[in-house]
């Protein structure tokens, strides 16, 4: 009886440890540097973003922040890395809606689980893509395009970050709406697909448009067609895709996650972070200049948004005639 009695009473004690320890580490948090991981290469938007916002998140935090690329594999490299990372707030990811909305559609395994393996964060911007040719490719405008596309099947290439990315499926989307046919060429990401447009290495791309302008402005790209179904300021001149009956229903953001099951408090100091380094002034005006309206919802609501655009992505993937787990090569 009284081994019995000892045993019940260590148990006790242990949980009531562990009860009183993680309020405890959450509250320490952090204590060390914390690492942001980009999963593309340096010079995108994604990269962009996390270095403006990583100032103000270590002021915030009182503790330095580190961006880390991982690029490759369509971004799928730097997500297995966060997701494999421990989910104690020192390790998260700056990346867009493909990572967690696409790729568990898309392909029949992944090194990650982008539904379960991650702590949702928060929204870090929406914005509108921009769909672009080179100014020697001769395209003039979205008509123009499809006019000459189905004229020559094949003749366009388009630059994209590999099968079921962002501007994959804006070209399918565009491909099936104009009966046309584009020859798909993969990049690691936005920062090595917009040299290869600029040079005319492809002729047709999908880029942000805070990216895009200075050389829509110096007549080295020409502006086709935004994505989306609202019209943007910095271009009130281009239609969207939705007035080209080419709108696919995805929206375009960028988001951050961190490993799955981290401590609610401690996703929620890295939120506040986040919200407090957006609102710098440097900060403000790269939004600005990339056309970003930033969100900055709770790791809570972020969740359920993220749940909800599964459901809409794999919604219009069907609806587009993909089907899952097929459609990539293994």
């Amino acid at each position: 009886m009284r081994r019995r009695s000892t045993l019940v009473h260590c148990a006790l004690a242990l949980a009531l440890s562990c009860v009183l320890a993680a309020p405890a580490s959450a509250q320490d948090f952090p204590s060390k540097p914390v690492r942001i991981i980009v999963p593309y290469a340096p010079g995108g938007v994604v990269d962009g973003l996390a270095r403006v916002l990583s100032t103000g998140m270590r002021d915030a935090l009182g503790t330095p922040v580190i961006v880390e690329n991982r690029p490759g594999a369509g971004g799928i490299t730097g997500m297995q890395a966060c997701s494999a990372a421990p989910p104690d707030g020192y390790t998260i990811c700056f990346t867009v809606q493909d990572s967690l909305s696409y790729n568990g559609y898309f392909y029949k395994s992944l090194p990650y689980d982008p539904v379960n393996g991650y702590t949702p964060l928060t929204n870090l911007g929406w914005t509108n893509g921009l769909i672009v040719s080179n100014a020697n490719a001769g395209i003039t405008s979205y008509a123009d395009l499809v006019a000459k596309a189905k004229a020559a099947p094949g003749k366009f290439n388009w630059g994209t970050w590999g099968e079921a990315s962002q501007p994959d499926v804006q070209m399918r989307a565009v491909a099936g709406a104009a009966g046309a046919t584009f020859v798909p060429i993969p990049y690691k990401g936005q920062a090595q697909s917009m040299p290869a447009l600029l040079s005319g290495e492809v002729d047709i791309g999908y880029v942000g448009i805070g990216m895009a302008l200075p050389h829509i402005e110096s007549g080295r790209l020409k502006p086709l067609l935004l994505t989306g179904k609202n019209r943007n300021d910095a271009l009130p001149g281009i239609p969207t895709m939705a007035e080209a009956g080419a709108d696919v229903g995805l929206p375009t953001y960028l988001l951050a996650v961190g490993p799955a099951r981290m401590p609610a408090a401690v996703a929620d100091k890295l939120q506040a972070a986040m919200v407090k380094a957006a609102q710098a002034p440097g900060a403000q005006q790269f939004y600005k200049t990339f056309t970003l309206t930033f969100v900055g919802d709770t790791p809570a609501a972020f969740a359920e948004f993220l749940k909800a655009d599964r459901t809409n992505a794999e919604r219009v993937f069907r609806k587009m005639g993909f089907k899952p787990g097929t459609n990539l090569a293994d």
